[in-house]
């Protein structure tokens, strides 16, 4: 939890914070990840990805070997998709889809142990099977908490979104928001920068990091984020990188 405290240091004092994004259920490329240096944290995407829940504490124990940070994005805002993982030993959360206040305090409430939310105490993975129970119990520091904004629902109940208190951090999701406002994949639009700039300047207001999920591995455009503001951000994906880096032959 000490690497939570430091990005949550960090990221308030408005210094980038980046991270990369998992789709391919593999130890392996979460180990090459890690070791890479190069990402203060990893998410593993239950949404989108192939991961069964088998392979989540070895593919979490991979990305912790070099103290980078464990995040999963939610299969769904549903409590259902936060009590499948809960015990796995993620230590941040990225919950897709939020368009209420409602349905991000249920979410924390889900992941946090009292006195901060409801979670269900008992041995697991997550304290290495009551090892250190103790330590996990009594740390009492609340898990990375980040909201995804990809609808035009979720822009117009932003600020009651941005003032929930334990809420961490803004990812916006370009390609669902694009598809809400009817736009999907042009991020050229009049219509979608006006909603991105939207969020940003309440992001700003309500002094919540924010970020978006850059899925082309531009370091360009990833500066171009950066100038922009942006203090969370997701850069690429293994399966995009994969195919990204192939040659043309």
């Amino acid at each position: 939890m000490l690497l939570i405290k430091k990005l949550r240091s960090s990221i308030n004092k408005s210094i980038p914070s980046v991270g990369t994004w998992m789709q391919i259920p593999s130890s392996e490329i979460a180990e090459i990840l890690s070791a890479s240096l190069t990402y203060e944290w990893i998410v593993v995407d239950m949404e989108h990805g192939s991961f069964s829940r088998s392979q989540l504490p070895s593919i979490v124990r991979s990305i912790t070997l070099n103290s980078v940070i464990p995040f999963v994005r939610l299969q769904s805002r549903e409590i259902f998709s936060v009590k499948e993982v809960v015990d796995c030993g993620f230590l941040g959360y990225i919950v897709p889809m939020i368009e209420t206040l409602k349905q991000l305090e249920d979410v924390s409430n889900a992941i946090n142990y009292p006195p901060f939310g409801e979670r269900g105490v008992g041995f697991s993975r997550s304290n290495q099977y009551g090892i250190n129970f103790q330590n996990a119990i009594q740390e009492k520091i609340r898990p990375f908490l980040v909201a995804m904004i990809e609808t035009n629902t979720a822009v117009g109940n932003l600020e009651e979104i941005l003032s929930y208190e334990y809420l961490d951090a803004i990812l916006i999701g370009p390609y669902d928001l694009s598809a809400s406002l009817g736009i999907c994949g042009d991020f050229q639009s009049e219509i979608f920068i006006s909603a991105l700039n939207k969020i940003k300047n309440k992001c700003k207001k309500y002094n919540v990091p924010f970020g978006m999920h850059l899925v082309e591995p531009s370091k360009l455009k990833l500066k171009n984020l950066i100038d922009e503001g942006s203090t969370f951000i997701a850069y690429s994906m293994d399966s995009v990188m994969l195919t990204y880096f192939t040659p043309d032959l």
